[in-house]
Formats: structure tokens, sequence, C-alpha cells
């Protein structure tokens, strides 16, 4: 355990946190193929994308480190607080990253495209920024609460609030940190601005996660 294991980690994640991704995948997949040729079709893409992908990824961020089955003897080794995010938090990051390439590369296939972003870039950013910021939200919130379920939870009710509220808050302060914004106002004139402040955010929950995670004895 004195360096990054692969095998560690796929031994002691949790297969069901992999099963939900997969589940979702799946039915947006065939959603896809039923709606291949309806006015609907070109929307799967930015709300898979934008919203579900960057949900199911802050609610497994809340469950990456407290639910781990081998936390104390973890703690019980000299396994920095960065190591410890990078492991549990990176493989969830790296297992959704595969699965918006590839949900990508199944609707181009069927005729899809990604004409209303700018470039294949913003796309990548369009799921990638709200993933961070919600993976980092759901693990800083269940690690303050030293609770898994109350990190989800705050998970989805900010998942929630902005996606209900987004009209509101793309015209005020909160366009700042709409998560949806980047898939589904891919036009917004303070896009980048928006991209920027949640990556910064991300980092400060990052930072924080760290800090928390350092109290060992809250979670033991």
């Amino acid at each position: 355990m004195k360096r990054f294991s692969l095998r560690y980690a796929l031994l002691t994640y949790k297969l069901d946190q992999f099963y939900l991704p997969l589940a979702f995948f799946g039915l947006f997949v065939v959603m896809s193929l039923i709606m291949m040729n309806t006015p609907q079709f070109m929307n799967l893409s930015k709300i898979y994308l934008g919203a579900a992908l960057p949900l199911l990824s802050g609610i497994l961020g809340a469950y990456a480190v407290l639910e781990d089955p081998a936390l104390e003897l973890r703690f019980a080794t000299p396994i920095s607080a960065a190591r410890t995010l990078l492991e549990r938090l990176g493989l969830i990051f790296v297992s959704q990253a595969v699965l918006a390439l590839l949900f990508q590369l199944i609707f181009v296939l069927l005729g899809g495209n990604f004409t209303e972003f700018h470039s294949i870039w913003h796309v990548q950013l369009a799921w990638i920024i709200p993933t961070l910021s919600l993976m980092m939200l759901g693990c800083t919130c269940s690690l303050l609460a030293a609770n898994s379920t109350i990190g989800a939870l705050m998970v989805g009710m900010v998942w929630l609030v902005e996606l209900i509220a987004r009209g509101w808050f793309a015209e005020n302060f909160g366009k700042y940190f709409l998560v949806f914004m980047g898939a589904l106002m891919a036009n917004h004139p303070d896009l980048m601005a928006n991209h920027i402040s949640l990556f910064v955010l991300s980092l400060a929950l990052l930072l924080s996660s760290m800090a928390l995670l350092r109290r060992q004895e809250r979670y033991i």
C-alpha cells in the first residue's frame, strides 16, 4: 500500500458503483436507438453528458472514501489524504470518462452531431466541468458530515434546484455556478466564466476534502 495499486482499488471498490453508471449508460443508448429519427434524439447527448453523468459522479463521489472497507487500514499506513482522494475519486472519473466518450461515439455513429457546440473541446468541457464539480461536492459534504448519505443528498439537492431554476441562475450571479450551462446553454456569453468558476470551486472543494480527511479520528 506504499504506492498506487489499481488491483487494490478495484478489489475494495463496491461493484454496485460500477453497475449504476453502466445501467444509465445502457438506458440512454437504448433511448438513442428508439429516438434516433425523432427531434428529441439530438437532446439525448446533452441530457446524458451534461445532467445524468455529473449527477451519478456526484453520488459516487459521496460514497468514494468513507465506504472503503479498508478505511481504518489505510489510516494506519503512511498514505496521504491527497493520494487517497486521487485513488478513490480518480477511478470514478476515469470510468465516467470512458462511458462519456463511448456514448459520444455511439451517438455520432447513429447519426447525431454536436453542431450546437463550438468545438469538440466544448463538448468535453460540457461534461468534465460539472462532473468534477458535483463529484467534489459529494466527497466534501460526506467528509464534512462524516456520512456518505448526507453527501449524496446534498448533490441531489443542488442538482435538482439548479435544474428547476436554471433560467434564473443563468440570468443572475448563479450563472457562475450553474453546472448545466455547458450542455444546455452552449451559446451563453458567460460560458467560459462559468467553466472557470466551477473549476476553481472544484479545486477549493478538493483542498477542503484533503484537510477534512487528515482528521482521521472523525471517520473511525
